[in-house]
């Protein structure tokens, strides 16, 4: 975008963002069908969870809904689902015993794993038809644009709380 006008960057600019909103939406769909896939009961809530337990484990209820964006009632719904599948175990903490610590069960590691698995097919499959030059200009943006959205504002305001 070097030598373009402001105009000119901000178009660049606008449809960039565009392509890239198409494809997080492309990808949260592979996510979800990827995760029913592997087990037809886990929604896009559900695999969040499983995600997020499965990279913290021993998190909180509390940190659960806060990491998740969600109430802690349905944290607590989401969880005695993932529980209820053999997913999820649920103990007390030791530094706090009204609180709960949450950790993946070995069947809940399989699925997540599963999942990841089967996306990471889809996404290789995908890379591996691009042109070659389509593919290093990809790899070189992602290489600068991860680390510049892992250190944008915080601005998104958490969507409101819709039970089941």
């Amino acid at each position: 975008m070097d030598g373009q006008t402001p105009e000119g960057r901000d178009d660049a600019l606008l449809r960039a963002a565009d392509q890239l909103a198409a494809v997080a939406e492309i990808l949260v769909s592979v996510s979800a069908r990827t995760a029913v896939a592997v087990d037809s009961r886990l929604s896009p809530p559900l695999l969040r969870a499983l995600t997020l337990v499965g990279t913290s484990p021993g998190l909180s209820l509390a940190a659960l809904a806060d990491r998740a964006r969600i109430s802690r009632s349905r944290a607590s719904r989401v969880c005695d689902t993932l529980e209820g599948a053999g997913l999820l175990a649920r103990a007390p903490l030791a530094a706090d015993r009204r609180g709960v610590g949450l950790s993946l069960t070995r069947h809940g590691r399989s699925v997540l794993d599963r999942v990841r698995a089967q996306r990471g097919d889809w996404i290789r499959d995908a890379l591996l038809r691009m042109p070659d030059a389509d593919l290093n200009g990809l790899l070189t943006a992602l290489r600068s644009l991860g680390p510049s959205l892992a250190h944008a504002p915080r601005v998104l305001r958490p969507p409101p709380d819709r039970s089941p």
